[in-house]
């Protein structure tokens, strides 16, 4: 992909930070997040931050994960999305939460 992208081609990846649908139990749009949701956000943001690829491969460990990414496959697309970029650590575009999930998004160079 990132051969793509030198060429030109866009690559997109978006998508909430948390998915945790089956542990909400207030479904408000504005709604508060539950304590999963907005520790493991804060996690990956320190972690996106410092463009800890390492860390971010050991989600399982992080707090929340649990309920936050109770399988794998939600996750996995962010290392598409940063492999592909080359960049050594994304920039947050989009913060805050929506139904308790962290909508966390970021830009890749």
């Amino acid at each position: 992909m990132r051969a793509g992208r030198l060429a030109g081609s866009p690559n997109h990846g978006n998508g909430f930070l948390t998915h945790g649908l089956p542990f909400l139990r207030d479904f408000r749009f504005d709604a508060p997040p539950p304590g999963w949701s907005s520790e493991f956000d804060h996690w990956a943001a320190e972690a996106l931050d410092r463009g800890d690829v390492d860390a971010l491969a050991s989600f399982r460990q992080a707090p929340g994960a649990r309920y936050a990414h109770p399988t794998t496959e939600h996750f996995a697309p962010l290392f598409v999305t940063l492999g592909a970029s080359g960049a050594p650590a994304p920039v947050t575009t989009i913060t805050g939460y929506w139904i308790g999930l962290a909508k966390r998004s970021f830009q890749v160079a």
